[in-house]
């Protein structure tokens, strides 16, 4: 029956999560398909029906709607707990955006929000630590591992503290210890500070060193170059900046945003398990093939001979593709270009740190110099290929600029002829009737064969119905005889189970009275046996707090010395004695740092001024040998 069937449809639900347990009796139709649909949306299930359909579906128990249902849940049930578990803390509220304006609510949304990441995390590290190869018993063994250590520890340094309080300057002593500590501490700042200093210092040089060499470079390649070859080459930089700005960078701009857009979506999602990601694959897989589908249908009905614009498309394409790969080769020459400038520096740097310098000889710089010709001749053989291929790009922009101007015109041109003959649309129109043409020859040809298959479908089943009829005759013969005792036996039926059902509807109601019942005394006696955990561990907790009070009692009362040092009040006198010597030592450092404060002050300006004038006196240096290089002109390659 629908009833039982919902009902089993029910009980599936409530092994999956627990809270779905009730009588389906005492719910309104209504609700149970309203309850079994957002449980199933948490489910992530996907009815092959519309909404509408399957919501009238559970309401009516219909068998169809509740086997798909049931076909889909069973396989992955344990799965399914873990995501109904997840889906009742990870299902985001749905706020109104009027609602957030108010700073109050949207501050608690931003906190719920927090709190559903902080669960994420959680749950992701309980898995992890679930999955782990330590059991319980090698956790307990290293905890009793570490309270045996601690209380090695605790032994060794009261014995340390009971050798020294023995001391006479044993105050004097650890005050000098702390002073040691601190000044180490500093000297390692300072050697830290120092050293980011001298880092600092290499990254500034090497950058003037830099710029000095790219400002000495732009004056010899300007020295022998005119002004409109000057203009050229700035303009050729100016366009392809001008690309990488406006085209290109954008465009990956574009899709890093889309990617990382994607990932928040992701991560905001609830945990996916392997079946979700299969899914969604075979999903990907099922639109993919669609997409192709759809591509050839529209290959297919599209001729290319009529498609006048296929060529000036096919153009542009091929120049789009050419400008991103000259853009991707000047990137890789860009990169080529910085990675060999930051090697060359470090070499330099190396070699100076060394102190290696090293002329060429006569062979090897011959060598060198045969060198740099032949690159020489590969930059030039590269750039007239460069501005060549640019010349080209210019042609074809221009090519595809002039054939969309003519096309427009033509459009335009045919559609002024259109509107002057009173047929406008009529290009439109044209092109649609093909279309629809096309379609009623295919649709068509479809109907022919479908005919053909049913006629020859009629005749295979009036054959097996003849032949049915000759086989099924005798049997028929021998069923009359039985007809009128199957009546006697249905209606003996029909009385039974009138009865039945009277029967079954009493006892049930006295069931249902009984399950109540005893619902209510399991649910007390929950309740009771909880309170009563609660209590014998209230009653243990007292128990081992007077234990330790009679314990340190006992340790007051005690005549021995030895044994009175462990009680807990000796303890905190101690620990008393100890803060109040380290405050007094403080207070004293304290002075001492205000003392000598104003005299520290005035010592770092000094050294401040110092290392000013010095950063004076080395600038001045460097640009009085660069201006003695400059009006020589010696030049000397070092390696």
């Amino acid at each position: 029956e629908p009833l039982q069937l919902l009902q089993v449809l029910n009980d599936v639900f409530t092994y999956i999560e627990p809270k779905n347990k009730m009588d389906l009796r005492e719910e309104l139709p209504e609700d149970m398909a309203h309850r079994m649909l957002k449980f199933l949306s948490v489910l992530k299930y996907t009815p092959e029906c519309s909404v509408q359909e399957f919501q009238a579906g559970i309401i009516t128990g219909d068998k169809s709607v509740v086997y798909q249902a049931l076909a889909w849940l069973m396989p992955k049930i344990e799965t399914l707990k873990t995501r109904a578990y997840l889906g009742k803390y990870l299902v985001r509220l749905e706020v109104p955006e009027e609602i957030l304006q108010d700073d109050e609510v949207d501050r608690t949304y931003q906190e719920y929000l927090e709190l559903l990441e902080e669960f994420k995390e959680v749950h992701k590290s309980t898995d992890k630590l679930k999955n782990t190869q330590y059991t319980a018993a090698d956790i307990k063994r290293d905890i009793t591992q570490m309270e045996q250590e601690y209380e090695q520890l605790q032994k060794t340094i009261e014995r340390k503290k009971a050798r020294v309080e023995s001391m006479s300057n044993m105050q004097e002593l650890l005050g000098a210890a702390r002073n040691l500590r601190r000044e180490q501490e500093r000297q390692a700042s300072i050697t830290e500070q120092r050293a980011s200093q001298k880092a600092a210092i290499q990254a500034a040089e090497s950058k003037v060193q830099r710029l000095m060499r790219q400002l000495k470079e732009l004056r010899v390649t300007t020295q022998n170059m005119s002004v409109e070859k000057l203009l050229v080459k700035l303009e050729e930089e100016y366009k392809s900046t001008q690309y990488l700005v406006q085209e290109k960078l954008p465009k990956e701009v574009a899709a890093r945003k889309k990617s990382c857009n994607n990932l928040q979506k992701v991560l905001l999602e609830p945990a996916m398990t392997d079946d979700d990601i299969e899914e969604l694959v075979e999903r990907a897989q099922e639109l993919q093939a669609e997409l192709n589908d759809m591509h050839a249908a529209r290959m297919s009905r599209t001729d290319p001979a009529d498609d006048k614009l296929a060529m000036f498309r096919k153009q542009a394409m091929m120049i789009a593709r050419k400008k991103e790969g000259l853009a991707e080769e000047l990137k890789e020459y860009t990169n080529e270009w910085t990675t060999a400038e930051s090697e060359l520096q470090k070499r330099r740097e190396e070699m100076k740190s060394v102190g290696a310098e090293q002329v060429l000889t006569g062979q090897e710089f011959k060598q060198y110099i045969a060198m740099i010709r032949n690159k020489g001749n590969i930059y030039k053989t590269k750039r007239a290929e460069m501005a060549d291929l640019r010349a080209e790009v210019g042609v074809l922009a221009r090519t595809a600029d002039v054939l969309q101007t003519q096309y427009n015109s033509v459009k335009a041109a045919i559609a002024r002829t259109e509107k002057d003959k009173g047929i406008s649309g009529y290009t439109d129109t044209q092109d649609e009737l093909e279309k629809i043409s096309a379609q009623k020859g295919q649709t068509d040809e479809q109907k022919g064969q479908i005919l053909e298959d049913m006629s020859d479908m009629s005749d295979k089943l009036n054959k097996m119905i003849a032949e049915k009829k000759a086989a099924l005759a005798p049997i028929i013969k021998e069923l009359r005889p039985l007809r009128s005792k199957c009546q006697e036996l249905e209606h003996l039926h029909t009385k039974k189970k009138t009865e039945y059902d009277s029967l079954s509807a009493s006892l049930g109601s006295n069931l249902h009275n009984l399950e109540q019942e005893v619902r209510g005394l399991r649910d007390h006696a929950q309740t009771e046996e909880s309170r009563h955990h609660f209590l014998m561990h209230s009653k243990q907790l007292v128990e081992l707090q007077q234990q330790k009070v009679d314990e340190e009692l006992a340790i007051y009362k005690n005549s021995d010395p030895a044994v009175r040092k462990t009680s807990l009040r000796e303890q905190y006198n101690r620990k008393i004695q100890e803060q109040d010597n380290l405050g007094k030592a403080l207070r004293a450092k304290q002075k001492t740092v205000r003392e000598q404060h104003a005299p520290n002050v005035a010592q770092m300006a000094m050294w401040r001024d110092l290392q000013a004038l010095l950063a004076c006196k080395r600038d001045s240096l460097i640009t009085r040998q660069q201006f003695k290089e400059a009006e020589t002109g010696d030049n000397i390659l070092i390696l």
